[in-house]
């Protein structure tokens, strides 16, 4: 007969299997209830990178019309 300790080993790593078993099966089940993309996800991203883009743009001038505007405004040298 096997000792005590072996047998509560035993149980421990079944217990462990089952557990990450069930999780599993959890974890699967909730995948398969979400849709893989929204079919007009494509649109809004295409969308949102055109404005993206036109910020991008925006600030890109805003730098340049500041920093033309801090160089004019410093002090003349005496």
């Amino acid at each position: 007969m096997p000792d005590f300790e072996t047998v509560l080993k035993l149980l421990v790593l079944v217990g462990g299997f089952a557990l990450i078993f069930v999780a599993t099966g959890f974890a699967l089940k909730g995948l398969r209830k979400r849709p893989a993309i929204e079919p007009d996800a494509a649109d809004r991203l295409h969308e949102l990178e055109g404005r993206l883009a036109e910020l991008e743009a925006r600030v890109d001038v805003t730098e340049r019309v500041l920093a033309d505007v801090r160089g004019r405004a410093q002090i003349p040298k005496q």
